[in-house]
């Protein structure tokens, strides 16, 4: 019998596809994340249409400053200590806020395979269960807040859904 995702990952909800975007925290006239700037997520008709039952984030692997699970990439994907500061808000289909100021860094679900109990799953997705529209949903960085210089940087996120 073959494993599905959720299966694998030892979540308690399957799905059946997943669907990664990346969410450009830039402009055309800024290549530099604005706080207090939302940052639409792209519109993507496949997640509109499908029910969400989980959400994960990816952040860029750099040992001198936090973890990640991405080591080699070609763009610029926002790393851990620059996810604690950006947050996301969802919509649902009928364009209803239904996540409002979710931390980004909750989403990211990577432990480092030496801090993994022995016979433990690695990594849980976390389980959203919902219909989307995307070209409503964002992330922002608070106008208080302290992050700073994020250039060009793109937020990683995939979506496991029916």
């Amino acid at each position: 019998m073959k494993n599905t995702i959720a299966e694998t990952y030892g979540n308690n909800v399957q799905s059946k596809h997943i669907q990664r975007i990346l969410i450009p925290l830039f402009t055309q006239e800024n290549p530099l994340a604005v706080p207090g700037q939302k940052y639409f997520f792209p519109e993507n008709p496949v997640i509109d249409k499908a029910n969400v039952v989980g959400i994960e984030a990816h952040l860029v692997f750099t040992p001198t400053i936090a973890l990640g699970d991405i080591r080699d990439s070609r763009i610029n994907i926002v790393r851990q200590s620059e996810a604690r500061e950006i947050y996301l808000v969802f919509y649902n289909e009928n364009n209803e806020e239904i996540l409002y100021n979710f931390p980004l860094r909750s989403l990211f679900t990577y432990m480092p395979l030496g801090s993994i109990p022995a016979g433990t799953k690695s990594k849980r997705i976390k389980p959203i269960t919902c219909k989307l529209k995307t070209r409503s949903c964002y992330a922002y960085i608070p106008a208080n807040g302290a992050l700073q210089n994020i250039d060009n940087q793109y937020i990683s996120l995939t979506f496991y859904y029916n």
